[in-house]
């Protein structure tokens, strides 16, 4: 049997090969495969048959494909690079304007998309955090929504916990505010911490980097120190786990013992604390009321889910949990409603009163976001309107293109290149100007992000910068796709006649595209304008309190309460007063701008039938009033006398006008020596004041009790004459440390406080400044870019109409007319839009500026004028030209 090439190889080789060459190839392989088997044998034949079917594949049919193909590609693109190159040089005005509304736009999206990545991965770090609730609750009393509270009753989690199965854990926890400790006699001022129960640890999912989870916490009088507070209590050559099992010493008898060293909770955790503490040691503290309470209402309680159960499945159930136990107000005083709150959104939500978590407005997340992308929108559009207008100054280029031979498709690749040359060389300047501007980004956010959270973030699973990517290539395709398409529509007859213009729809859509960008310009300017004076207002309104010069000073917590306590702190109060510089000083459970407490069972003799009315309280001394100025309507004020250390035998207080109707009297005069109940026991009004704002004015005011009693870590308010010098801070220090030894002495300024009340709203002003600058300056670019192309155009038109006779007044306002109109259509547009919007937005405050014609009139104005000046200014720029050279110009 004669042998012949493997006939499988030949037939794959046939199959690669181009088929005009396989008759030399395919011979030549015969030839050399019958050569081998003639000298070296079949199995060497064989494989040198393969080996040489493997270089004619290499060198004929690859290198074929890339000389016909491969090769003209790149040298397309080459081409497309070099062309898109020459003319962005050529054209540097227009470049200008496209880079930098590129440029703006991408920078502040790439910031943005730090802060809201950041924002919405709260509690992202917890596993199970899908299947995590918290339980929150409202409260009704006579059919009024009293409370929208994070707050709860104590018996809440485990009584769920037990009712339905469909729960597989829960935690419980109260929070503490600012403390005291001691700690091998040296005295410490701690951050907030929390009280939680033994499930905490295991329920979510901190790290903890010594200890035993189930353990650290079960058990009365265990503590567990996050790294950052361990390391303040560290001696030098120790380590934070070193405190594992030494004591530390709140006000109490007995000492709280190190039972673990967490990590510091992560930036993006709702719940911030630097230690914890066990539940357990607050029911040996306060009793077994912390423990089975249905009325003690500071508690919070998070749930998990067991796998694949749906919230909806216990909604119904929890609607009969609170009629269950609370049976109509009989139990608490008020109809308890129960819902869950996801774990997710809790950050999000800043509408819950007594709020334990990090919280932020969620709208105000979104809504800088949704600013970020008008920016973008704002500079693409520029980009469409520049190239679609610059369509004409192109038409030869393309006509030509076009005679000689240039496909459609060639055409609009060579479009789409240069506006992805634009877009990456905006990008990567954009990414330069993130790094540079990171810090001053992080000083106005009041966070700590980077880059690398856009890098390493996911939504719905998917990797951000792959999210990213796609949608930026979609949005260039669509950026790039209109002018591309435009091009191709040139007729080439028509062009090299030069009788092509824009029309029809074309036209109609770049004056679309101009109007929409105006539009969002007026409403960021008109948002920008509302947002500064509602801060103003808010910051300088009169509060009805007067918080001046006032220093607040942490109250002696390491002070017994005993006989002798209400006489200390008189003492320390004069011996205050005798200090040159120094108007009086009070003490109290609150001050002016922190939440108050909430008394809900009251009620007033005036009205027998009107049950379980809901008030806030503050406790007070009796220079309470006079050091914040709150001014009395009628009855006096408390005395001395109406202070004592058993709480039972206080008896009198002061109201505030708002809680004059909510106890049904008549007139501030009518209630006094009226009698209230509340607390199980009456109470005789003897003094109205009136309304001043504890809180912010997101806030209305609220009825309020002054109740003349005070208790330790009461916090002092000193009242200063004049400046505040260090000399009269360290002698107020020395009363404190001679009439309270053994307190750590730390304070605050009281002004300081209350503007921080404004740091969200103060920051969303600063950011939206600079949105509104950025979006004017890029519509005004554009504005500018579009005038220019139009006036060139028009550059003989304009020598023939001054060489008949026209004026430069007559010019300017044949020549900016049709720009102006659009301009004005884009007010028309914004304004209403506008004012629907901030009526939206001020509904969130309690107290706001009056949004009217005049504030929008402004910012319209404020457009028209800025378009006015910069359309004006190109057309004079156009008409002073020499008529004669005018004439000449093609």
């Amino acid at each position: 049997m004669k042998t012949t090439p493997p006939k499988l190889l030949r037939s794959l080789l046939y199959k690669c090969c181009n088929t005009a060459l396989w008759e030399s190839i395919e011979g030549d392989l015969t030839e050399l495969f019958f050569l081998d088997l003639k000298k070296k044998g079949k199995r060497k034949a064989q494989i040198n048959y393969f080996l040489n079917a493997l270089a004619f594949l290499r060198y004929h049919r690859l290198r074929k494909r890339q000389n016909s193909k491969t090769l003209n590609h790149m040298g397309l693109i080459k081409n497309y690079l070099k062309v898109s190159y020459r003319d962005l040089k050529r054209n540097k005005t227009f470049t200008g304007i496209n880079l930098f509304g590129l440029v703006a736009g991408m920078t502040v999206s790439l910031l943005m998309f730090q802060y809201v990545l950041f924002e919405t991965s709260f509690d992202d770090f917890n596993k199970d955090t899908e299947r995590i609730y918290r339980v929150i609750n409202d409260r009704y009393q006579n059919g009024e929504l009293v409370q929208h509270g994070a707050i709860t009753y104590p018996t809440i989690g485990p009584t769920m916990k037990a009712d339905f199965p469909e729960i597989e854990s829960y935690t419980r926890m109260t929070f503490s505010g600012s403390n005291f400790i001691n700690y091998e006699n040296e005295t410490f001022r701690t951050g907030d911490y929390l009280i939680a129960d033994e499930h905490f640890l295991t329920f979510f999912d901190y790290e903890l980097l010594k200890g035993q989870k189930e353990e650290c916490l079960d058990a009365a009088f265990k503590m567990v120190l996050t790294k950052q507070f361990a390391e303040k209590l560290i001696k030098k050559g120790e380590n934070v786990t070193d405190l594992i099992g030494r004591p530390i010493h709140f006000n109490y008898e007995k000492p709280f013992m190190i039972t673990g060293i967490l990590e510091n909770p992560p930036a993006n955790s709702h719940l911030q604390f630097s230690f914890i503490t066990s539940y357990k040691s607050f029911i040996a503290i306060a009793g077994e009321e912390v423990d089975n309470s249905w009325e003690w209402s500071d508690f919070y309680h998070y749930i998990k889910l067991k796998e694949g159960v749906k919230k909806e499945s216990l909604d119904g159930k929890l609607a009969d949990f609170g009629k269950r136990y609370f049976k109509e107000g009989e139990v608490s005083g008020g109809d308890e409603k129960f819902f869950l709150q996801s774990l997710k959104e809790i950050h999000l939500d800043d509408s819950m009163e007594y709020e334990i978590g990090v919280v932020t407005n969620g709208n105000t997340v979104w809504l800088m976001l949704y600013i970020a992308i008008f920016i973008v929108v704002i500079a693409w559009i520029n980009y469409i309107n520049l190239n679609t207008s610059r369509a004409i100054q192109r038409a030869k280029e393309v006509g030509i293109r076009k005679s000689v031979g240039a496909l459609k498709g060639q055409i609009i690749r060579q479009s789409f290149t240069e506006t992805l040359l634009m877009n990456l060389i905006a990008l990567i300047t954009s990414i330069g100007l993130v790094i540079l501007l990171q810090p001053a980004f992080n000083n106005l956010t009041g966070l700590e992000l980077s880059m690398s959270i856009v890098l390493f973030s996911s939504i719905w699973g998917i990797p951000f910068p792959l999210l990213l990517f796609a949608t930026l290539l979609v949005s260039l395709a669509f950026v790039a796709l209109y002018p591309a398409l435009l091009v191709t529509r040139f007729s080439t007859q028509d062009v090299l006649k030069g009788s092509f213009k824009l029309k029809g729809e074309i036209a109609w859509l770049r004056k679309g595209m101009v109007v929409f960008q105006f539009s969002l310009a007026v409403i960021l300017i008109t948002a920008t304008i509302a947002i500064a004076r509602q801060i103003e207002f808010m910051v300088n309104q009169d509060l009805g309190v007067d918080v001046d010069n006032t220093m607040v000073v942490y109250g002696p917590v390491m002070t017994n309460w005993d006989s002798t306590f209400i006489n200390k702190i008189d003492l320390f109060k004069k011996s205050l007063s005798s200090l040159s510089g120094i108007e009086g000083a009070t003490i109290s459970n609150r001050v002016p701008g922190s939440l108050m407490g909430r008394i809900f069972q009251v009620t007033s003799k005036a009205d027998p039938e009107a049950q379980n009315l809901t008030s806030n309280f503050i406790n007070v001394d009796h220079d309470f009033s006079e050091l914040y100025d709150l001014e009395f309507i009628t009855g006096r004020d408390f005395g001395f006398t109406d202070h004592d250390l058993d709480g039972s035998k206080v008896k009198n207080i002061v109201i505030n006008e708002s809680a004059v109707p909510l106890l049904k009297f008549d007139s501030p005069e009518n209630a006094i020596g009226q009698s209230i109940n509340f607390w199980n026991k009456d109470w005789t009004i003897i003094g109205v004041i009136k309304d001043f704002h504890q809180q912010s004015l997101h806030k209305k005011i609220e009825p309020i009790f002054l109740i003349p009693y005070y208790d330790t870590g009461n916090n002092f308010s000193i009242k200063f004459s004049s400046q505040v010098t260090p000399a009269l801070v360290e002698a107020v220090e020395k009363r404190y440390d001679q009439h309270f030894p053994g307190n750590y002495f730390d304070y605050y300024f009281l002004t300081d406080e209350i503007k921080s009340l404004y740091d969200n709203d103060v920051r969303v002003s600063r950011v939206s400044n600079v949105f509104a600058a950025l979006s004017i300056i890029i519509a005004v670019l554009g504005l500018y870019g579009l005038v220019m192309i139009t006036l060139v155009r028009k550059t003989k038109e304009i020598g023939i109409r001054k060489v008949l006779g026209a004026n430069l007044g007559q010019l300017l306002r044949l020549m900016s007319k049709e720009f102006l109109l659009l301009v004005f259509i884009a007010v028309l547009i914004g304004a209403p839009m506008s004012y629907l919007i901030l009526m939206e937005w001020k509904a969130g405050f309690a107290y706001s500026i009056h949004i009217g014609f005049g504030l929008i009139f402004i910012s319209s104005f404020l457009l028209i004028l800025i378009s006015t000046i910069t359309i004006g200014f190109q057309t004079k720029k156009i008409t002073k030209n020499n008529p004669v050279e005018s004439l000449r110009w093609e």
